[in-house]
């Protein structure tokens, strides 16, 4: 017995001491935070247009009688109530009881539908509106489909064009969705404050205690390009609050001695730290913390999320150490075509089966290609492909071929080979073709309407034909696939990289020429020494845009405030500011003096569309100030290196800002950015270009003097007359020498 009371004593003594233990750990200090507070969860309702969905296969025929629609399902929400809403329309050919029409929830049978129930019926749209089951809902779902269509039950020719059916462009899916409250979890990471499933815009927040030093404004800026990166083609929006809690999904920025009200009592931290929790208002968001003991830390924790994300778990991690990265190489970005070596199909695919295309009138194989912008490519006929393709074997000499397209537009196509030895063949052996013709080659071809500043997207479209043999006897669809080999490879190596600039629509478009070094590592960013929310927005924004064009974090790039002596020399230059800005507390010499006033000058002339001079300057100094919501890009060379670029992003009021913001994660308004000069208002873009042209780069000596005397054939005339002289010279005078030297060796 009393052995028995001192194991139980001894039991309680150790969950004592576990207790108190537990208490004293810095950890359990946050635990208000894991939870915060009961609350119910939202539920919005929505409304999926199938055309918003990218839906296409709005008619469906004796051939192509499937048809799908896709959407996605968020790891934070949970979908209820879903329901699909469609009307179509059937050809009055078909035959009821024997025609129907199928509906597929993520491969599971909805129903069935009969076609031309009524003959009688003239006007035979049919609407319905189907429950789609819930449990049945993933990741990706799929709604789908399928036409089993007969106009004759003795001869039926699936190619007929009485067999068809057409789904109205207004169906939608409408759905519940339920926010939930997901663990605080690193390894979930981006989730969820970005989510791949969700194709909409990323809209994630910025918050900081107060206006953030540069330290914390690198930080932030190498957040910002990381989420771009993984937004990509979505879209993003970074807005910055400041002493604010988002009532959504948020990041805050944190330091020991600077922290928001809503979080002033959150423990200090000893190491750079990344911390997941619930938002104190709302246990359904979450916050994203980046924690330091300083500034310095904040940058240290996002370069540590950035590249060891992958290997976070649990709620909180703290950085020890990041091994040196790397410089990253000129033009070596992720998502940019490499200029060092030929580049393989298989390198640029996004999934497995991208390569293939199946089916009589398939979707064309698609692939998204970024080329380095400066590429040299004057007198060149195009880039050239090497390429590789197979395909199922024809049993008759029929039309079956491949078109090669780039950014939808015909560049040339192939007659696919009959014969059948032959394409056993070459499913194995992996031919090469490279032009129009029938007979293999290794010849290579060119692509032409390449737009190297922006995402370019080059199609192979399999399109094969069918033999018909009398009125019945057509070979059912069924069984055609084509394939381009991962083999192929397309080839820059032997450009040069050399660009005219200013070029706003190159900035705009691809980053250049800060995005030549992926990390930045020879971009500064100047900005006001108490930059707004709206001008730090800006920032970030247009930092996720060069993330998403590189596919890399720019976790390089200095910042540094316009009344601060920065070091100018062999940077290319970024400004954030308003038009007037001037540097305070320098010497008028100082390199940011020259910088501004050079920026001012670029300002006015874009205003005065280039016929600015000193003598307009009082001038042009009342239209600026009475100028209202206006925001200037300019682009011109830097005063500094030759071979340096300035951009100014410049607006006149925080609204201005806005509206340039606006026009920066715009695609179709950034398309419109052009020039050495865009001026920006509420009525719309005005591009200018001015004469003050440079360029960057290097080619060889010869190919710079054709290319800058071929716009001048009279002087170029005149120096291939001076050089054939001179060579001729130098050839009389070898002879000469010559003739003297055998004259005196005949005299010995």
């Amino acid at each position: 017995m009393i052995k028995k009371l001192l194991n139980i004593s001894l039991t309680l003594s150790l969950i004592c001491c576990a207790y108190f233990a537990h208490a004293i750990e810095p950890l359990q200090n946050k635990s208000m935070f894991i939870n915060g507070y009961p609350e119910s969860a939202q539920v919005s309702s929505l409304r999926l247009e199938f055309e918003a969905l990218g839906f296409t296969g709005f008619r469906l025929n004796g051939v192509n009688n499937n048809s799908r629609v896709d959407f996605t399902n968020r790891i934070d929400k949970l979908s209820t109530n879903l329901k699909l809403n469609f009307s179509y329309t059937n050809s009055p050919s078909l035959i009821a009881n024997v025609s129907h029409l199928k509906v597929y929830f993520n491969d599971n049978l909805v129903t069935v539908l009969p076609i031309n129930e009524q003959l009688s019926i003239v006007k035979n749209t049919v609407q319905h509106s189907l429950d789609l089951n819930a449990k049945y809902i993933q990741d990706y779902n799929q709604v789908r489909f399928e036409l089993v269509g007969y106009y004759d039950l003795r001869c039926q020719d699936y190619f007929s064009r009485t067999i068809w059916t057409e789904i109205n462009k207004s169906s939608n899916i409408t759905l519940d969705q339920k926010q939930l409250a997901i663990d605080s979890r690193l390894e979930y990471l981006p989730e969820p404050f970005f989510d791949e499933k969700d194709y909409n815009k990323l809209n994630l927040p910025f918050v900081f205690a107060k206006t953030p030093n540069t330290q914390a404004i690198e930080a932030a800026a190498t957040l910002s390009s990381w989420f771009g990166a993984q937004a990509d083609w979505r879209g993003f929006n970074f807005p910055v609050t400041l002493n604010k809690s988002p009532d959504q999904h948020s990041v805050v920025f944190i330091t020991n001695d600077s922290k928001p009200d809503f979080l002033k009592d959150y423990p200090d931290v000893e190491k750079p730290t990344i911390e997941i929790i619930s938002n104190p208002f709302n246990r359904y968001y979450k916050m994203l913390l980046i924690l330091g003991r300083d500034e310095a830390d904040l940058k240290t924790a996002v370069t540590g999320l950035a590249f060891g994300h992958k290997v976070m778990t649990g709620r909180s991690a703290s950085i020890e150490a990041i091994n040196q990265l790397p410089l990253r190489k000129a033009y070596d970005a992720p998502r940019w075509l490499r200029s060092d070596r030929p580049v393989h199909f298989d390198e640029l695919i996004d999934y497995p089966t991208q390569l293939q295309a199946q089916g009589l009138n398939n979707g064309p194989v698609k692939l998204n290609i970024r080329f380095a912008p400066d590429l040299f490519t004057w007198r060149e006929r195009g880039i050239p492909i090497t390429l590789q393709y197979r395909s199922t074997p024809e049993s008759e000499a029929i039309d079956s071929r491949l078109n090669m397209l780039i950014n939808q537009e015909f560049i040339s196509g192939f007659l696919l080979d009959e014969n059948n030895d032959l394409l056993q063949t070459t499913q194995a052996l992996l031919p090469l073709v490279a032009n129009t013709d029938t007979t293999q080659s290794t010849e290579g071809f060119s692509v032409n309407g390449i737009n190297l500043a922006n995402r370019n997207e080059l199609n192979f479209d399999f399109r094969f034909g069918v033999l018909k043999k009398g009125e019945c006897a057509v070979a059912p669809p069924g069984g055609e696939f084509g394939v381009i080999d991962g083999d192929s490879s397309i080839d820059v190596s032997e450009f040069d990289h050399y660009i005219a600039l200013p070029d706003l629509n190159v900035f705009a478009n691809s980053g250049f020429p800060f995005t030549k070094y992926a990390d930045l590592q020879q971009t500064l960013v100047l900005i006001d020494e108490n930059p707004t929310p709206n001008a730090l927005t800006v920032l970030f924004n247009l930092t996720g845009h060069f993330g998403a064009i590189t596919g890399y974090p720019t976790h390089r790039m200095s910042v540094a405030h316009l009344n601060e002596d920065a070091d100018l020399d062999d940077k290319d230059i970024l400004v954030i500011a308003k038009p007037n800005s001037i540097a305070n507390d320098l010497d008028e010499d100082a390199q940011t003096n020259v910088l501004l006033n050079n920026n001012q000058r670029a300002i006015k002339q874009a205003i005065y569309n280039g016929a600015y001079d000193e003598q307009t300057t009082d001038k042009v100094e009342v239209s600026i100030k009475s100028s209202g919501d206006m925001a200037v890009i300019t682009g011109f060379q830097s005063p500094f290196d030759s071979d340096r670029s300035i951009v100014s992003l410049s607006a006149t009021t925080q609204n201005a800002f806005t509206i340039l913001d606006d026009v920066l994660m715009n695609s179709e308004k950034l398309a419109q950015v052009k020039g050495s000069a865009a001026i920006i208002n509420s009525q719309g873009i005005k591009t200018i270009q001015v004469d003050e042209q440079y360029f960057v780069g290097h080619i060889p000596v010869h190919t710079l003097v054709w290319f800058h005397l071929s716009d001048h054939p009279f002087i170029l005339a005149l120096l291939s007359i001076l050089t054939l002289l001179l060579i001729s010279f130098i050839l009389w005078r070898l002879l000469q020498a010559l003739t003297y030297k055998r004259l005196a060796e005949g005299d010995e």
